[in-house]
């Protein structure tokens, strides 16, 4: 082994980046990138959990609960009139937790020591939570804890935590959905930039132009093919999760499988717009991570949407897997229909029309610079 021999092909591979500035502008954007996302995403707190307060016993001691809540910013509270159901304020009105204080609370949280001597009387609050994201479910404990910690002299007060599904909801019930999304999005996505960009590389991509074959047969074929992928890659992932890690599956597999073909579908559209962008291989390549990244670090995956700093939280809106998050999670976790989730529904069929119209219009100046 000659030193020289290794220079030279060093110095050959350099210059071949070199002459690529756009590998030049991805390995030195991805890296601060990354770095931004993952340093703002890490350090935040979850924020304005969209709250339902229902007071029947309307005392001052009830008043002072309140009153903790809405100074602690996990909380945005609406006091709401006694008589609301809290599983359809959760499931329906787009709350992630109901508290319910009942009638006679204040009295039976002084009469646990009633004459200086301790009872069986106890205060109790109603608690129901949205336990689709745990980590949103366990903040909600821990704030309604630390406000009713200092009511002064009385007894201890219970909470008692409805299971809005039936059974408890653990992280890797939350993380499935989000998982199955990510996969099939990322390799529709992966795998038709790649495609698209080698029929470039090789010519076939300018035969195809000359043929018979229209764009709209041509986006639709591509489709069909990845439609399939994602259907096995979603049979895949779900059938580990159930069988090797128990995930909770309270709503119909059809429209588990409906809804990621769906997203898959917008994901073909936008791996075509990628491959607009990419001339080789390489270039195809490296353009990854800048769907992964966002997808991972803003879609709600990993950690809530409402945990990500304010300065970085309207970038969540604008990432697909966002929606497809809580469209499979509504779906998959709490049992809906996709309609009953309007905003990940819309949000996902925004995102297939979108990425379709744009790959046509891509496709139509691909021709043209091909003829």
């Amino acid at each position: 082994m000659k030193a020289n021999r290794v220079l030279t092909v060093a110095e050959r591979v350099l210059r071949q980046l070199a002459h690529d500035r756009r590998v030049l502008v991805y390995m030195l954007l991805i890296p601060g990138v990354a770095m931004i996302l993952f340093g703002y995403s890490f350090s935040g707190d979850i924020t304005g959990i969209r709250t339902a307060f229902i007071d029947e016993d309307n005392t001052d001691l009830t008043a002072s609960i309140l009153e903790n809540l809405e100074k602690d910013d996990a909380f945005r509270v609406t006091v709401l009139p006694p008589g609301e159901d809290p599983e359809q304020l959760l499931l329906k009105g787009g709350y992630q937790a109901v508290i319910r204080i009942p009638d006679k609370f204040t009295s039976l949280y002084y009469a646990h020591f009633a004459m200086g001597v301790a009872t069986t009387a106890q205060g109790t609050i109603d608690l129901c939570v949205d336990e689709s994201d745990p980590q949103i479910a366990s903040t909600v404990a821990m704030g309604l804890a630390d406000a009713i910690m200092d009511l002064g002299e009385g007894g201890p007060v219970n909470i008692e935590t409805r299971e809005l599904y039936g059974v408890e909801v653990r992280f890797i019930d939350s993380f499935a959905p989000a998982i199955m999304g990510l996969v099939v999005s990322l390799v529709s996505t992966v795998l038709t930039v790649l495609s698209i960009v080698r029929e470039k590389v090789d010519g076939t991509f300018s035969r195809v132009w000359v043929s018979p074959v229209r764009r709209s047969e041509f986006i639709l074929g591509y489709v069909v093919a990845f439609g399939l992928i994602a259907l096995v890659q979603s049979i895949v992932v779900l059938s580990i999760g159930k069988l090797v890690f128990d995930i909770v599956i309270n709503g119909s597999i059809v429209w588990a499988f409906v809804s990621v073909i769906l997203f898959a579908v917008g994901s073909v559209g936008l791996g075509t717009l990628l491959s607009a962008l990419a001339r080789t291989e390489s270039q195809a390549i490296v353009s990854f991570p800048l769907v992964v990244l966002p997808s991972v670090l803003l879609s709600g995956m990993m950690w809530p949407i409402q945990a990500i700093p304010a300065v970085l939280r309207p970038l969540s809106y604008i990432v697909p897997l966002t929606y497809s998050n809580r469209l499979l999670r509504a779906v998959m976790v709490k049992g809906l229909a996709p309609w009953e989730e309007p905003v990940g529904l819309a949000g996902v069929l925004v995102f297939v029309v979108l990425t379709i119209v744009l790959a046509s219009l891509v496709l139509r100046q691909s021709a043209q610079e091909a003829g």
